[in-house]
């Protein structure tokens, strides 16, 4: 059912619906109304016609058939009389039934009128009980239409002869042929209607695809707006909307890094004096045990300051206008060369070397911060891997550990600005490389942190 989830579809399916409503509103009442028009006018002019026959018919002469059915020079006399008066009205078939439901004579279709007094014997007795009634339509063996009407003729002394009449009703089918017609005009608006509904919902459901992308985008901090320039409706303008609420994101994004940076320059300078007293300070202090304790405990803290302020710095400060094609693999040992100091006994494997545009310093941090957390989440004998490949003019640079997966409920959340799960630090690291792989028009995500481990993918432009 989640096809029809897709507000296309669900256009389509509304659209139809009302049209197979619409046709079916108009065409059964026409149908219905002709048909009983066309059945109407027939019982009246059979009506009017079997009255004149039995007015026609001299009922001497049926009262002798009755006394004397031998006779067949009079019945022969009396069978053209009534082929004349056949011919006359129009009919198929004129027959005189006795009480016993005999046809006593008969002009015509003489096997039509057989038939239509085996099957219509009850409309035969309500005409007894009436004095007219009408037999609903029936087709022949040749799939023709007829329609009968039988009327009591009284003679005194013999009760109960009733006078039969089958007319031809096949222009009826052509009311068949209408109701064909309607369905085949139905069933073509339909598909027409349908069609162009999913033609023409292309134009509400594709912008609004755009605008449900260009929404993931801007989460994802690479937004770039979708073109409704050109739109005037309310699309256009939810479009402009985004467009101005993701511009203001952008500004206050700048304005936040910019008052990062001017907080961090403003620490950083003191904060570099207090760095060189403190390394002197703990030269000092090097005979004198339990000073140079505490004279080493605040330069690892001020150098965790240090750090903390940097990391301020590398998130808030752009990248440099000036690129260098540079190798990758060079870039990640002198990486792992400086993560070596802090994590001796780790193993790593490269394999593959690409080019690309790069801004070494830059893109070093952001590798950094891959393998460091690749180092502190993995055990030493398990080898963090870094693998790089190239598609068409995409850089694909894998970093796998088999260290401990990320929870599936934080995942959305590792590449946020702040957001740590470790007792230390700010929560940065991630937000950086994402920040600095953006600004080389890259992009980083997290394919699986599984069982199987973990593996982040950045993607840069080949240089």
């Amino acid at each position: 059912m989640r096809l029809f989830n897709r507000l296309a579809w669900k256009l389509a399916l509304f659209t139809g619906l009302l049209i197979l409503l619409t046709v079916l509103a108009l065409s059964i009442p026409v149908y219905w109304l002709t048909r009983n028009t066309l059945e109407d006018q027939l019982a009246d002019h059979l009506s009017n016609n079997i009255t004149n026959i039995s007015d026609a018919i001299d009922p001497d002469l049926i009262r002798f058939i009755i006394e004397y059915p031998e006779s067949q020079i009079l019945r022969d006399s009396l069978e053209n009389s009534l082929t004349d008066i056949l011919q006359n009205y129009s009919a198929g078939s004129i027959y005189i039934l006795d009480s016993d439901n005999i046809i006593l004579l008969s002009a015509g279709n003489k096997l039509n009128a057989l038939y239509s007094t085996f099957i219509h014997q009850p409309e035969i007795e309500k005409a007894r009980t009436t004095g007219i009634w009408f037999a609903p339509l029936y087709n022949d063996e040749s799939g023709n239409s007829f329609k009968s009407i039988y009327k009591l003729y009284e003679i005194d002394e013999y009760s109960g002869i009733i006078i039969g009449l089958d007319a031809d009703a096949r222009f009826l089918k052509y009311t068949g042929m209408l109701r064909q017609r309607i369905l085949f005009i139905g069933s073509s608006v339909l598909i027409i209607g349908v069609i162009a509904v999913m033609i023409l919902s292309q134009t509400l459901t594709q912008p609004l695809r755009n605008l449900t992308e260009f929404a993931r985008n801007i989460g994802r901090g690479r937004a770039k707006p979708p073109i409704l320039q050109k739109r005037r409706d309310e699309i256009g303008f939810l479009g402009k909307t985004m467009e101005e609420m993701q511009q203001e994101i952008a500004q206050r994004e700048n304005e936040n890094k910019e008052l990062i940076a001017s907080v961090a320059h403003e620490i950083r300078n003191p904060l570099a004096g207090m760095q060189v007293n403190a390394e002197l300070l703990l030269e000092a202090t090097q005979n004198q045990k339990e000073l140079h304790s505490y004279s080493r405990a605040v330069t690892n803290e001020i150098n965790n300051l240090s750090n903390i302020v940097e990391n301020f710095l590398a998130y808030a400060r752009p990248i440099d206008a000036t690129l260098e094609s540079q190798s990758l693999r060079t870039i990640i040992n002198e990486t792992i060369d400086t993560l070596k100091r802090d994590f001796p006994n780790h193993q790593f494997s490269i394999s593959g070397d690409e080019r690309a545009l790069i801004h070494p310093n830059k893109i070093r941090h952001s590798f950094f911060n891959l393998l460091k957390n690749a180092c502190e989440s993995s055990r030493e004998q398990n080898p963090v891997n870094v693998a790089m490949t190239r598609n068409n003019d995409t850089i694909f640079i894998a970093f796998q550990n088999r260290g401990e997966p990320i929870p599936p409920q934080i995942q959305s959340q590792i590449f946020e600005a702040f957001f740590s799960t470790k007792g230390s630090g700010v929560g940065l690291g991630l937000s950086i490389t994402k920040s600095i792989v953006g600004q080389h028009g890259g992009k980083i995500r997290l394919t699986h942190s599984d069982t199987d481990g973990t593996e982040f993918v950045i993607e840069l432009p080949a240089g």
